[in-house]
């Protein structure tokens, strides 16, 4: 069968794909990724054909001008908030709004929808597998007759949000269910000769790389897959596979927030806090960044770039922002997690369910300082308890089907539908 993958130009979105697409190249079917001019070039890396959509995005720049470290990008609405109080009728519809008919608008717009229905109706794929935030490819799917799965990047606070909604618009006077969802879809539709249809929202199928005591019960056709992770194309240096002398820590900003500022946890804060430990710090973070560190203590080393799939089963910690690659490498490898939670979408609740479980520490942007995250690290360190927690969640994480398997369900979602 023929394969199309969409997603919009960031890179570890795209990145959270390529497993699933190798496996199903690796079963015999013909595979593409469709995304924003400014992505090709990753995509072209990861050795599958690339088909370029729409105009650039250009998401970091954007990134950078929107005002940061504010859950909800400072709009007054945020897709993780769980507070019942909080969740009134006009809140859930107002979220669905913002980061449905809003921020969707702006990653996968009217272009990058007429140029990827362009592409399927000349190449006639069978499956169309969607970024969840790429609604431009439920739309194409929609319109040519593919089956469609879309594949979540993190909790998944939309299907929620969307189930919440339903829930409140039955009780809801007939005149008073406006669907913004709906709404925005059917306008894309239209010119289609189409109509909306529910299963354009969350997927005819849900695939989820999250453990599965992240999940919440929200009776999709849920396609769990473990995080094989991926990296991007990578050189791995010598020293990484020396065996350390004492603990390895590794502190990373992650692919996506790498680049963003934060001013609530200043990277050179970050760094100074690990000067003390009796530990070997390993700092991957951009080499930009590399002049905003005065004094580096001597037990950090800075790199630009090093995989995290290499360097964390030597490492006795993580430090990161909760990203979900972030999360799932140290996940798959075992290793105990000290996160300072972004903002894009609920790295907090990623970071609260790890302590939880005993296998991570949460350190939130509004109270962090130095001293606090040097001492939650010397914690982990000392308590093996987060280690062997930590194996644990590795275990889980490994009885997931792989992407092999989830490639054979999909076979089965075509063959279906």
């Amino acid at each position: 069968m023929r394969v199309l993958f969409t997603v919009f130009a960031a890179k570890a979105h795209l990145y959270n794909l390529v497993p699933l697409a190798w496996a199903l190249r690796s079963e015999g079917h013909e595979v593409c990724i469709a995304s924003q001019p400014d992505l090709i070039e990753d995509i072209t890396r990861t050795g599958l054909p690339a088909v370029s959509v729409g105009s650039a995005l250009n998401l970091m720049q954007t990134a950078q001008e929107v005002a940061s470290d504010e859950a909800g990008y400072g709009v007054g609405y945020d897709i993780a908030e769980t507070r019942p109080e909080k969740l009134t009728w006009d809140y859930v519809k107002g979220t669905l709004n913002t980061y449905g008919t809003i921020h969707s608008e702006s990653v996968s717009n009217q272009t990058f929808t007429d140029d990827l229905l362009g592409f399927a109706r000349r190449w006639k794929p069978d499956l169309v597998v969607w970024d969840a935030l790429t609604y431009s490819g439920p739309i194409v799917a929609h319109a040519t007759g593919a089956a469609h799965a879309r594949v979540l990047f993190g909790l998944d606070h939309w299907a929620r949000m969307r189930s919440l909604y339903l829930e409140m618009a039955e009780k809801r006077p007939a005149g008073d269910r406006e669907d913004p969802m709906a709404e925005w879809l059917g306008k894309r539709l239209e010119p289609l000769g189409l109509e909306f249809e529910e299963d354009l929202v969350l997927g005819q199928a849900t695939i989820d790389p999250m453990p599965s005591w992240m999940r919440f019960p929200v009776g999709l056709n849920n396609l769990p897959i473990r995080c094989v992770p991926f990296n991007g194309p990578s050189v791995i240096p010598s020293w990484i596979h020396e065996p350390p002398q004492r603990p390895r820590v590794c502190l990373t900003l992650g692919l996506t927030l790498a680049g963003v500022r934060n001013e609530k946890v200043p990277l050179p804060d970050m760094v100074s806090a690990l000067a003390s430990l009796d530990a070997d710090v390993i700092a991957a973070v951009r080499a930009d960044q590399f002049s905003s560190l005065d004094d580096v203590p001597d037990n950090v080393r800075l790199v630009d770039f090093v995989p995290l799939n290499e360097l964390l089963p030597s490492c006795s910690v993580i430090i990161h922002n909760g990203g979900t690659g972030t999360t799932g490498n140290a996940v798959v490898h075992g290793v105990p997690q000290a996160i300072v939670p972004g903002w894009l979408w609920d790295e907090t609740g990623v970071a609260k369910r790890l302590e939880q479980r005993g296998a991570g520490a949460l350190i939130e942007r509004e109270e962090f300082s130095a001293d606090l995250l040097r001492s939650r690290v010397e914690k982990i360190l000392q308590d093996p308890s987060y280690r062997q927690n930590a194996s644990q969640l590795r275990t889980e994480m490994l009885q997931t089907p792989s992407p092999s398997e989830v490639a054979r369900q999909l076979e089965g979602l075509v063959k279906n539908r």
